[in-house]
């Protein structure tokens, strides 16, 4: 069975009425599974990647304004079990 769902913000962006943001974030000690796993399933999040280096792990964002972007971070990141702390990089543009 084919599957045709298709997520509304990836198709937003593709029209270009999209805020990207890449967040940079450090796992406690043991949790960096549980958070790339917790993060993986929201919808705002585009890409997961565990890193080496200062940075646990990098996750793209995509929603559709600072107000929803900030909404998100205060609501659904700062908050997630196995976060120690985060940065965020707005992009300027897609190019």
């Amino acid at each position: 069975m084919e599957n045709n769902y298709q997520n509304p913000y990836k198709l937003k962006i593709q029209r270009g009425c999209m805020i990207t943001a890449y967040m940079l974030i450090n796992a406690k000690q043991g949790k960096l599974k549980i958070v790339s796993s917790a993060l993986n399933k929201l919808d705002e999040v585009d890409e997961v990647h565990e890193t080496y280096g200062r940075t646990d792990i990098i996750a793209k964002v995509i929603v559709h304004n600072q107000d929803e972007l900030r909404s998100f971070i205060q609501n659904r990141i700062q908050i997630m079990e196995g976060i120690r702390d985060t940065e965020t990089l707005i992009c300027l543009d897609d190019a």
